[in-house]
C-alpha cells in the first residue's frame, strides 16, 4: 500500500498515481522493476510564477528490485512534475509543439551539448513524460543539487547576471557545433515565441501580450518628453503580429543562428551557492524550462534577458561588461571545440542591433510580469488575462509601479536614441 502525503492540500490531477511514479522511477534510473512505498506532494513553484504550467515538487520513496527480490533498503527521491494543460488560450503552445520539443530537448539535445561541451551541465536530468491526459513531463530536482531560482522581482545583480551569460555562452557556442555536426537539428527547432505562423494563427498572444503594451502606450503619453515615443509604441500595437514575427524570422544581413533558450528570464534559471566565503555569489548557473527554444539569431536570448532580468543600475551602467563576458565563454567554447570561422565581437554587436526590437518586446510584454510583486502575481495566469475587466484592473495596478516606470523610461530612451522605433 503506497502512502500519498499532501499536507500543503494542493490540487493533484489523478493520473499523478502509484502507477505513473513507478513508470516514472523505472524509465529514468533504467531498473526492470521498482516497489513504490511513498509519495509526497508539494508545490513547485509560487502561485504566478509559471503562467502556462503548473510545477510539483513530488518526493518518494522506493525500492529498487534485485536478483527478483525486493530489496531491502530504501532509497528517496525527489523529482518535478511538470504538467502542461492545453486550453483554448494556451492552443498556441501546442501549435509551438512545446511538449514534444521540450522532451526532445532533454532527451536528445542536452546529452549531446553535455558531451559537446567542456563538462558543462544545461539542463537536469531527465525522467520520464506522457502526452495524456495531460502533457507531463518529470524531472531531477535541481532544488536537491544545491540550485534555486533568483528573485525575478528585484533584478539579477552583477554576479548572477555575469555567471548566467557565461553559461548562455556555452550552450549558444555548444549548439552550433552541434548543428555543424547535425544539420538536420536547425530544421527541428525553427518555431519560437515570435513564430510567425502562431502570431498570424492566433489571437491570444496579442490578447496576452498586447494588453501590456497598450499599457504602456497610455502611461508613456502622460510622461514629459515621450509623446513622440508613445506614438512608436502605438504604430507597433497597430501592426503588432507583423513587427513581432519580423523580431525573430532570419534576415538576409545575419551572420549566425544558435540554438535560443527562448524564454531568457529569471525563472528559467537557477543558481547554486558553493563559497562559503560569499554565499550570496553563485558558482553554478544551470537552465530549465527549454518549451521555446529554436535557432536563430543569439540577439533574441540575449535582448530578451537584457531587457528583462537585469537590476535597473546594472544594466545602465555595466552592459557593455555583461555583453563581453558572454562573448568571451561563447569564443573560448568554440576555441575549445576547435570550431572554424568563429563568429567575432562585431558580428555579436551586429546581431544585436538588428534584432533590438525583440528587446523591445521582452521589454513592455514580460518586464511588467517578471518585476511584479508577489501580492500582485498570484492570480496571474494566460486564462485570467484575456478577461478584460481584469486584465484592466491588473494593468492600472502593475503601471503604477514607480520601479516599473523607471526602468521602461530609460529603456525607451535607450532605444529612441539607437533608432530602434526606424526599424519597424
Amino acid at each position: 500500500m503506497v502512502v500519498i502525503n499532501n499536507k500543503q492540500k494542493i490540487s493533484v490531477p489523478e493520473y499523478l498515481n502509484e502507477e505513473f511514479f513507478t513508470e516514472t522511477l523505472e524509465e529514468g534510473l533504467r531498473e526492470t522493476k521498482v516497489s513504490l512505498k511513498e509519495i509526497n506532494f508539494e508545490w513547485g513553484s509560487n502561485p504566478g510564477d509559471n503562467y502556462c504550467s503548473a510545477i510539483y515538487r513530488v518526493q518518494v520513496t522506493f525500492a529498487k528490485w534485485l536478483d527478483g527480490k525486493e530489496s531491502a533498503n530504501k532509497e528517496q527521491l525527489s523529482l518535478i512534475v511538470k504538467t502542461i494543460p492545453i486550453t483554448e488560450a494556451t492552443q498556441f503552445l501546442e501549435d509551438v509543439s512545446v511538449f514534444i520539443k521540450e522532451k526532445q530537448t532533454y532527451t536528445d539535445i542536452l546529452p549531446r551539448l553535455d558531451i559537446l561541451s567542456r563538462g558543462d551541465k544545461f539542463g537536469a536530468k531527465y525522467y520520464h513524460s506522457v502526452k495524456g491526459p495531460v502533457q507531463t513531463i518529470v524531472f531531477s530536482d535541481l532544488k536537491v543539487e544545491g540550485f534555486r531560482v533568483a528573485s525575478r522581482e528585484s533584478g539579477l545583480d552583477w554576479n548572477h547576471a555575469s555567471l548566467i551569460l557565461q553559461q548562455l555562452g556555452k550552450f549558444h557556442a555548444t549548439s552550433m557545433v552541434l548543428a555543424q555536426k547535425d544539420p538536420e537539428i536547425v530544421k527541428q527547432y525553427t518555431r519560437g515565441m515570435l513564430s510567425e505562423d502562431i502570431l498570424m494563427k492566433t489571437d491570444t498572444f496579442e490578447n496576452m501580450f498586447g494588453g501590456f503594451l497598450k499599457g504602456l502606450i497610455k502611461v508613456s503619453a502622460g510622461w514629459p518628453g515621450y509623446k513622440h515615443i508613445s506614438e512608436h509604441l502605438q504604430r507597433f500595437n497597430n501592426n503588432f503580429r507583423n513587427v513581432c514575427a519580423a523580431a525573430a524570422k532570419p534576415k538576409p544581413g545575419d551572420r549566425y543562428v544558435v540554438l535560443n533558450h527562448g524564454d531568457m528570464w529569471t525563472n528559467n534559471f537557477m543558481y547554486g551557492y558553493d563559497n562559503a566565503a560569499q554565499p550570496e555569489a553563485p558558482t553554478r548557473a544551470i537552465f530549465v524550462d527549454f518549451q521555446l527554444s529554436f535557432y536563430g539569431s543569439p540577439a533574441c536570448d540575449l535582448n530578451f534577458f537584457l531587457n528583462t532580468s537585469l537590476k535597473l543600475q546594472l544594466v545602465q551602467e555595466r552592459r557593455e561588461e555583461l555583453i563581453k563576458v558572454y562573448y568571451e565563454a561563447f569564443r573560448d567554447t568554440l576555441e575549445y571545440a576547435r570550431f572554424e570561422h568563429i563568429p567575432t565581437y562585431e558580428d555579436l554587436l551586429y546581431e544585436l542591433r538588428s534584432r533590438e526590437t525583440y528587446g523591445v518586446f521582452a521589454m513592455f510584454a514580460f518586464l511588467p510580469m517578471i518585476t511584479m510583486p508577489k501580492e500582485l502575481s498570484a492570480d496571474n495566469s494566460i486564462d485570467n488575462m484575456q478577461d478584460e475587466s481584469f486584465k484592466q484592473k491588473k494593468m492600472d495596478a502593475i503601471f503604477a509601479q514607480k520601479s516599473l516606470n523607471d526602468y521602461q523610461k530609460w529603456a525607451l530612451k535607450r532605444f529612441d536614441a539607437l533608432g530602434v522605433f526606424g526599424d519597424y
